[in-house]
């Protein structure tokens, strides 16, 4: 179990500054590293030590920089969530129909999932078993701003009479739970359908079904000749 972004441990931090050789690697490389094992081996099973050797540096210096492994699995949420946020932006605030926008929302949401494949199961982690005080701060400042803009396109399709009359605050987590929930079974969904591995091709063909999937739920249909 990871711990929740926002509290950070300090037990066993070592004090004053890293030494100048480790850090240079710095705050930045034991992310990348850290995500690219989590990718590779499941976030499971990766080690501080793995984290270190891969950036680099001594295992000391994790400790330095997140206080362990929980808090350095909560700054990779914060880190993914954001690169997130800035694509949903820029995918969204492009011009268009409002159900082309919501299409781009959709995408963007499997992208970040297929690039970092852990983090359906980190987020979950992150809702089920963080405290009110971290739960309040993952919304207000990661989760927040991403449904605030997929509620904001609802309300406009509505409002312009693109989109149904369906409650936006039903219609978010139902288009949160298509696209995340795919990612996460995909042990299941893997045996299920006789599938080897999760490759970018069927990713990205499960977002334009989840699209599709959606749109053809919340847009108005026209009427039949």
């Amino acid at each position: 179990m990871t711990r929740p972004a926002g509290k950070r441990c300090r037990k066993g931090r070592r004090p004053g500054r890293p030494p100048q050789a480790e850090g240079v690697q710095g705050r930045e490389q034991l992310l990348r590293a850290a995500r690219e094992l989590m990718i590779e081996k499941g976030f499971p099973r990766v080690t501080v030590r793995e984290v270190a050797q891969r950036a680099g540096v001594g295992p000391a210096l994790v400790n330095y920089y997140f206080g362990g492994k929980s808090d350095l699995f909560a700054a990779i949420i914060e880190q993914v969530v954001l690169e997130a946020r800035e694509r949903i932006e820029k995918a969204t605030q492009r011009s268009g129909p409002v159900k082309e926008r919501i299409r781009r929302f959709v995408q963007e949401i499997v992208a970040a999932m297929t690039a970092d494949p852990y983090l359906a199961r980190l987020l979950v982690e992150q809702v089920l078993f963080a405290d009110d005080e971290v739960i309040d701060r993952f919304a207000r400042e990661l989760a927040g701003p991403n449904l605030a803009t997929l509620r904001s396109l609802l309300d406009e399709g509505i409002a312009e009479g693109e989109l149904r009359e369906l409650d936006p605050k039903f219609i978010v987590p139902s288009i949160l739970g298509i696209c995340i929930y795919f990612f996460l079974a995909q042990p299941l969904i893997r045996k299920l359908f006789g599938l080897k591995q999760l490759t970018p091709e069927l990713a990205h063909a499960f977002g334009e079904s989840a699209a599709e999937l959606i749109l053809h739920g919340v847009v108005v249909r026209e009427p039949a000749p």
